[in-house]
C-alpha cells in the first residue's frame, strides 16, 4: 500500500510540470442574473448627448441611510418648504453604497450579470445571525474617463455652495467632487413608493428592519434572490416609517436568480438618476457652515432662512433662536442636496458653548436672515 501511495504521488508530482485537468482555471460565478432593457432613449437624451457611448448594466447595493431633520420636519414658511422640494431627495429612494458588477447591455434579448463576489459586511445590515442585503440593477451609458467609458457606474454627490474660510467650513469649491458624467436611464429599484424589483442577499434568519421594508411581504430567501414589491399605496411621512407603521405593499414577488428575467424600461435620467447619487452622511447629520466673507453663488439655488430643526411636537415646538440659511444645489447637479450656514458654530456642532466662529453681532453684508 505504501508503495501505491508513493507511486500515485510521484505520478501527480510529474502531472505538475504541465496542467492537471480539472484544477485551475476562473472560478465559477456565485450567481447570475438576467436583465432586459427596453425604451427609445432618443427622445430621453440630456441636452448635449448625441449618441450613447455605451450602454451598460451595473449592479449596485443599496446603503442603509436617513435622511436630515430639515427636510423631513413640517416646513416652517413657503420658502423652507420650496428649498425641501428643490433640495430634499425622496426619504424613501434606494441610495447606492458600491458598484458590484457591470456588464455591456444587450440589445437583443436579456444580458446576463454574474457575481464572483458576496457583499461585503459593511453592505450587510442586521448581526452576524440575522443579515440582508439590497441591490439595483442600473442601466446607464458609460461614459466616464472623459468620456471614453471605464467600465463602471461612476456615482456623484449633492454639490454645496462654497464657504471659502478653508478648513471650518470647506474649500472654495464647497468640497465638492465633479458630477459623474455616466447617464442613468433606468433602475429596478428607484423608490420604495414605486413598483420595484431587486437583489436580496440573505445570511441566517431575517428580522425586519427599516432597511427598505417590504411591509406584509414574506422573508426574502437565504443566499441570492430576486425580490420585489408593488410600492405603498400611500406614500407615509417619515416618523411613521421610522416607527415601523408602512403601509402594506401592493404586491410581493419572489424569486431565485434562475427563474426570472428583471425588466427595466428606459426612463429620463432626470427622473433615475439620483440611483446613482451618493451621499456624504447616511446618519441624518447635518453639517453647519461657516458663511464666507463674499456671497456665495446664489444663481439657480432656492434659499431660505429658517430656525434650526426642533422635534419638540413635531419639529413645531419651541424653536432655536439660531436662524440657518438654507440654500439648495443647482437644478443641473445630478444630485439633490443642502447648504447650511449659521452665524455661530462650530465644526463638530453648531450648538457649542465655545464657538468656533460667531458673526451674530456683525453679520456679512450679504446675510439675508434678519
Amino acid at each position: 500500500m505504501r508503495r501505491v501511495a508513493t507511486t500515485a504521488l510521484l505520478a501527480l508530482g510529474l502531472t505538475a510540470c504541465g496542467k492537471v485537468q480539472g484544477f485551475g482555471g476562473p472560478a465559477p460565478p456565485l450567481v447570475s442574473f438576467d436583465v432586459t432593457f427596453t425604451g427609445d432613449l432618443a427622445a430621453l437624451r440630456p441636452p448635449g448627448i448625441q449618441a450613447e457611448q455605451q450602454l451598460r448594466v451595473a449592479l449596485v447595493w443599496g446603503d442603509q441611510w436617513l435622511t436630515e431633520p430639515f427636510c423631513v420636519l413640517k416646513a416652517e414658511s413657503p420658502d423652507a418648504a420650496a428649498v425641501i422640494a428643490a433640495g430634499c431627495r425622496d426619504p424613501f429612494g434606494f441610495v447606492p453604497a458600491n458598484v458590484a458588477a457591470s456588464v455591456p447591455l444587450a440589445l437583443d434579448g436579456p444580458t446576463t450579470l454574474t457575481l464572483e463576489q458576496l457583499p461585503s459586511a459593511d453592505l450587510l445590515v442586521g448581526d452576524v445571525t440575522s443579515r440582508v442585503a439590497y441591490g439595483s440593477f442600473v442601466v446607464f451609458d458609460d461614459r466616464g474617463g472623459n468620456g471614453a467609458g471605464n467600465g463602471t457606474l461612476d456615482l456623484s454627490q449633492p454639490q454645496r455652495a462654497a464657504s471659502g474660510r478653508g478648513d471650518r467650513g470647506g474649500g472654495p469649491n464647497g468640497d465638492n467632487v465633479a458630477d459623474a458624467l455616466d447617464v442613468i436611464y433606468g433602475a429596478s429599484f428607484v423608490t420604495m413608493t414605486m413598483p420595484d424589483r431587486r437583489v436580496a442577499y440573505r445570511e441566517g434568519a431575517f428580522t425586519p428592519t427599516a432597511f427598505y421594508p417590504r411591509g406584509g411581504c414574506s422573508a426574502p430567501r437565504p443566499g441570492f434572490s430576486v425580490v420585489g414589491a408593488g410600492g405603498f399605496s400611500m406614500a407615509p411621512d417619515l416618523a411613521s416609517a421610522l416607527a415601523g407603521a408602512l403601509p402594506a405593499e401592493r404586491s410581493c414577488f419572489d424569486s431565485a436568480p434562475d427563474d426570472t428575467v428583471t425588466a427595466i424600461a428606459a426612463q429620463a435620467p432626470a427622473h433615475v438618476e439620483e440611483v446613482g447619487c451618493d451621499e456624504r452622511t447616511a446618519d441624518s447629520s447635518t453639517r453647519y457652515r461657516e458663511p464666507p466673507e463674499s456671497a456665495p453663488d446664489f444663481g439657480g439655488r432656492v434659499m431660505a432662512c429658517a430656525h434650526l430643526p426642533s422635534f419638540d411636537t413635531g419639529g413645531m415646538g419651541t424653536p432655536s433662536t439660531l436662524i440657518q440659511l438654507v440654500l439648495s444645489g443647482h437644478a443641473s447637479d445630478h444630485c439633490k442636496g443642502l447648504t447650511h450656514y449659521t452665524l455661530r458654530g462650530c465644526r463638530e456642532s453648531v450648538t457649542c458653548s465655545v464657538p468656533d466662529w460667531d458673526f451674530t453681532a456683525t453679520p456679512p453684508a450679504w446675510w439675508p436672515c434678519h
